[in-house]
């Protein structure tokens, strides 16, 4: 199919990324009209409801879930795209890339919900699986290539 034999199992992550932060934005979206909870001036004019001083619980773990992915799924993204273009197996980094995305998705959900200690072990799972795929990179680069 290509030279990069992994490079599916990272689209299929990719996308599966993309699905989970649209349904965050969505549910926030949805979060802020069911609780009429506006914090910007224009929102909330344009809802037609006062100006919230304090979001909705759910709003503001929408937004928490957000900022955790805009510092993480970058990181994770560009460690994958490395890995996939170092020649990973399709295996290898299918299994890597489907835990990923599995803790992701779970650290969502119960973060979503408050559940600690739930929300760091899935966390630090996504982050071992991070710390997995940059020793497989080191490995790749340190292997001595015939010409």
């Amino acid at each position: 199919m290509s030279e990069y034999p992994a490079l599916p199992a990272f689209s299929l992550a990719l996308v599966a990324l993309f699905l989970k932060t649209t349904m965050t934005s969505l549910l926030q979206v949805a979060a802020r009209f069911r609780t009429r909870s506006f914090s910007a001036p224009e929102d909330a004019k344009w809802a037609g409801v006062p100006l919230a001083s304090v979001e909705a619980n759910l709003v503001q773990r929408c937004n928490s879930v957000w900022r955790n992915d805009v510092e993480n799924l970058p990181l994770f993204l560009a460690l994958a795209l490395s890995y996939v273009l170092l020649g990973a197996t399709l295996a290898s980094a299918g299994t890597l890339f489907a835990v990923y995305v599995a803790l992701r998705y779970l650290h969502t959900a119960v973060y979503l919900r408050g559940l600690q200690p739930w929300r760091a072990i899935f966390y630090l799972g996504g982050i071992a699986v991070c710390c997995a795929i940059a020793v497989q990179i080191i490995r790749m680069l340190l292997v001595v290539r015939p010409v």
